[in-house]
């Protein structure tokens, strides 16, 4: 009997029972997911249900195989959501990393992941694992912005929502509301829960307005919102948190006293307001129970885990015993308050400080405590006059500035820094204080001065320069710098036509697509961070500090700095050369500012037979801030200055020494100016010999002739501007010819750069532009655009237009003027005026300092010879030589050493002994021939 046909039959039934089975079992794995899913959806869940859906998905997620891995991974990522819940969130985690896992190695589905990263980043958010939180974020965004899949991907309002919320945890507040903002783009208006969101988001975005001192546009928002019954006492405590902050106390008071506090961390916050309140009132008692109260809560609800709401509740009894004079106590206090807030620091002494910053719960409220903690060491300082406490006050404001830069260096936009350094101005005015006071006493605190002075001026053109520097090294692809630079081109476009949209309807759409622009412009930034070269050269170059010994290495004996800081009631400078340094204080009364105002009033403004009457005032000036440092600094003829607040609208170069002489300083010392030390000694990495050689300069003349397009535009053509470039280049490009594309095209090839044109420079920074051919707003180069350009080859731009150089003060920057925009975008240095210029003179003045330029001088040295010569020449009438037709041209950027230039003498040497020479030849020639009888 043939037993192989039965043996194939028993093997296909067999198969086919298998088959049956697994099919069978599939069946139940799904309906039992099924199951889960149903209690996990439910509109109104209870322990027992999530219990029961928890088990079957943890079960399903143990017997998943095959095709069956994606219900497992969806199992454990829900299962997790439950544990998150009920804020078990190690076990949560737990399962989200499996979650991870498995997809990583069978279903490398990018949905399933991106969910996983959301929702451990909101369990890790929750668990106050700022950090880690953060990262996972971002690993979900990142997905966000790359996604081009079918599927939907869930809750990207959720992310956006919470990224806000990391951004506000960093005192980024602009960005915050920006990506709160995006949160409801993301958001169907269809939804059943979308109100509820709305008010929420709404909630956040005024949250931000308050931290950004816009009060009132908080507390509009506030008031028409339309919370339901669970968000009701939360927007109310916020409205009254608006009204603290305004300073209406019993409108806040009476808010705060209706409140039910039951629990959560918003009763912490509302107490601690309510004892900042009793604080105003003097009213110690109820302040100091409130706080105890306030305390005792935190502490009940969160046991082992630090956080900044405790922090801060000790931060605020510590100002409550300063009130009452118990200085002792209150540094008590705020040591308990640093120890709360940072992950590792305990303290021993009072003048104990963490080590590292970054190790906190709270950026932004570890430099607040830092900055309360070193104001009380050196009240109690003043007290006892103990040299050791102001130490430690110095020590506290370092580290305070050290968190600020830590704050500062992860802000992905540089509103947010600007905002940050006007918010907190105070504090580098305290610091300079207190490390002047100490180094009066020991010189070897010179270097905490430094170190402070150098963090406020400057420093975020500093960070932006070194960013694009590190950009370069960074491995990343291609596309992520094309699309980056493509961003930053809409940025401006986008910016641009808001500020020309003639109605709000219209301007509404393009801020929509801004708002989406600014938030991917931060993703790729975070693509950045995560390259290894570039973050090990950015923490290598936030670890750099200066030294005054490093200062003056690279000084020459001709050479000296002055570095200004203007307090309220002093001013401070700080001079180095390279023998000498010394930090001064100058106090400043109604006299100094009457003659500052009375100098810049003289100076900014000339008229057709109207007399000059500025030569007492500069004088003055010239007493208050430079003559104490004459024995240092009288033999250097070359003066590099670092102005302060008002003083970056004063040339210096127009003080005179002696009175009514007219013995103008830029007689006799060739002065630039810049923002900082780090920006002013930064090597040139494309510097070789004289910056001039045929062919290297492009220069752009726009209104030369009154062509129909020039009359239409109603700007006043430029006769004269043609001739302040012909000495420049043979590459001048005039009327119809200078475009702005082609300006952008071509001026990253060219070293040095001439514009001559119409600019304007007004309060509004995004209004502010540079005039092309045809004359229309199309063909303006504004602000932002210029930002956005590389001139990282340019050595030298030239805008001899109108008020170049002058602008409105940033706290700690400068002014924000065309000129530093044009170094914010890689070029080393700027000619540039700081008033209105009169044609002839600036004619004058450009030819001659081209010529200079073309012999070798250094810019500030071509810049000096060419007013001296305006000051000689007989050209112009006597009219045109007080400084206020003059001054208003400045040099701003590194020092130059002329390597090219040739001393004059070295030729005239070279002639006599090429002279001497051929004389004794024929000397001796003559003596040797034979003479004729």
């Amino acid at each position: 009997m043939n037993r192989k046909p039965i043996l194939i039959l028993l093997v296909i039934a067999g198969s086919i029972v298998s088959l049956f089975a697994q099919i069978n079992k599939s069946d139940r794995f799904k309906e039992s997911y099924r199951e889960a899913n149903r209690l996990y959806n439910l509109d109104d869940p209870t322990p027992e249900t999530d219990s029961i859906a928890l088990q079957v998905f943890l079960k399903v997620s143990n017997s998943a195989s095959g095709r069956n891995y994606r219900i497992a991974i969806e199992s454990l990522i829900k299962a997790g959501n439950i544990h998150q819940g009920y804020q078990r969130f190690s076990e949560a985690n737990a399962l989200y990393h499996q979650a991870l896992a498995i997809n990583s190695r069978y279903a490398k589905n990018e949905v399933l992941t991106y969910e996983a990263f959301l929702y451990l980043g909101s369990s890790l958010y929750f668990s106050n694992v700022i950090d880690s939180a953060q990262y996972y974020f971002e690993a979900a965004s990142r997905i966000a912005l790359s996604y081009s899949g079918k599927e939907t991907l869930p809750e990207r309002d959720r992310l956006y929502n919470s990224l806000g919320a990391i951004y506000y945890e960093s005192a980024n507040y602009k960005q915050a509301k920006n990506y709160f903002e995006s949160a409801l783009q993301f958001s169907p208006v269809t939804a059943e829960d979308y109100e509820e969101f709305f008010t929420g988001i709404q909630s956040n975005v005024a949250n931000c307005l308050m931290k950004m001192n816009q009060y009132d546009s908080a507390l509009r928002i506030f008031k028409s919102l339309r919370p339901n019954e669970q968000q009701k006492e939360i927007i109310r405590q916020n409205t009254a948190h608006s009204y603290f902050e305004l300073g209406l106390y019993d409108s806040a008071l009476a808010i705060y006293q209706s409140l039910s506090l039951q629990g959560g961390f918003s009763s912490v916050v509302a107490l601690t307001d309510m004892g900042r309140i009793y604080i105003n009132r003097k009213q110690w008692q109820q302040a100091e129970a409130v706080f105890d109260s306030a305390i005792s809560r935190n502490r009940g609800i969160s046991t082992a885990i630090k956080n900044k709401e405790e922090a801060l509740a000790y931060m605020y009894r510590s100002q409550l015993a300063q009130k009452q004079g118990l200085t002792e106590e209150a540094i008590t206090w705020i040591n308990e308050a640093l120890q709360e807030v940072h992950l590792n620091f305990i303290w021993k002494k009072t003048e104990d400080l963490p080590d590292d910053v970054s190790k906190t719960v709270s950026p932004i409220t570890l430099f607040t405590i830092l900055h309360n903690k070193a104001g009380l060491l050196h009240r109690r300082y003043k007290n006892t006059l103990q040299q050791s406490l102001l130490t430690a006050s110095l020590a506290a404001y370092r580290k305070a500035i050290e968190t600020a830069n830590f704050i500062k260096q992860n802000f992905d936009n540089d509103e947010a820094k600007f905002f940050f350094n006007e918010n907190y101005k105070s504090i580098y005015g305290e610091a300079i204080t207190v490390a002047y006071e100490a180094a009066r006493g020991n010189a070897n605190y010179i270097n905490d001065y430094l170190f402070i002075i150098e963090n406020y001026k400057g420093n975020i053109l500093y960070q932006n320069l070194q960013n694009v520097l590190l950009k370069s090294t960074a491995r990343i692809p291609d596309s992520i710098r094309r699309r980056e630079k493509e961003i930053k081109q809409l940025l401006a476009v986008y910016t641009t036509r808001i500020n020309q949209a003639p109605a709000e309807k219209d301007a509404v759409p393009l801020q929509k697509r801004l708002l989406s622009l600014q938030v991917e412009l931060s993703r790729l930034q975070k693509t950045y961070e995560e390259d290894a070269s570039y973050n090990l050269y950015k923490n290598q170059q936030s670890g750099r500090q200066q030294t005054i010994k490093a200062i003056q290495a690279t000084l020459d004996d001709k050479t000296a700095l002055f570095n200004y800081y203007t307090g309220d009631s002093a001013i401070f400078c700080l001079v180095i050369t390279n023998k000498n340094h010394r930090i001064q204080k100058i106090n400043t009364d109604s006299l100094f500012y009457r003659q500052l105002f009375s100098f810049i009033n003289e100076v900014y403004h000339y008229e057709e037979g109207k007399r000059y009457e500025g030569f007492e005032a500069s004088f003055s000036l010239y007493k208050y801030l430079i003559e104490p440092f004459e024995s240092e600094t009288d033999d250097c003829s070359k003066w590099v200055v670092i102005p302060d607040g008002i003083l970056y609208y004063l040339p210096f170069e127009a003080m005179i020494k002696k009175g009514q002489s007219k013995a103008y300083l830029m007689l006799s010392k060739t002065i630039s100016y810049h923002y900082s030390f780090a920006l002013l000694l930064e090597k040139s990495n494309h510097r070789s010999g004289s910056i001039i050689v045929p062919g290297n300069t492009i220069a752009f003349a726009p209104y030369t002739v009154p062509d129909s397009n020039i009359i239409k535009s109603g700007l006043p053509f430029l006769p004269l501007s043609g001739e302040e470039v012909q000495k420049a280049t043979i590459n001048i490009f005039s009327e119809h010819a200078a475009t702005k594309d082609y300006f952008i095209k071509q001026t990253g090839n060219y070293p040095v750069i001439h514009l001559a044109t119409h600019a304007s420079a007004g309060a509004d920074n995004s209004q502010n532009w540079i005039q092309f051919y045809p004359a229309d707003s199309n063909s303006r180069l504004f602000l932002h655009e210029i930002y956005n350009l590389d001139l990282h080859q340019a050595e030298l731009v030239i805008l001899s237009a109108c008020e170049t150089g002058g602008g409105v003060t940033a706290t700690g920057e400068g002014l924000l003027s065309l000129s530093r925009a044009f170094m914010y975008a890689g070029a080393d240095g700027i000619v540039s005026t700081l008033w209105k210029t009169e044609d002839r003179v600036t004619a004058f003045l450009m030819r001659q300092m081209h010529d200079y330029l073309k012999r070798g001088l250094a810019p500030e040295e071509a810049l000096q010879a060419a007013k001296k010569d305006l000051l000689n020449n007989n050209e112009l009438g006597v009219q045109y030589k007080t400084p206020n037709y003059w001054a208003n041209f400045i040099y701003v950027g590194k020092l130059h050493r002329n390597q090219s230039r040739t001393p004059l003498w070295i030729p005239w040497l070279a002639a006599f002994s090429a002279t001497a020479i051929v004389v004794l030849y024929v000397f001796r020639k003559t003596k040797k021939t034979p003479s004729n009888i």
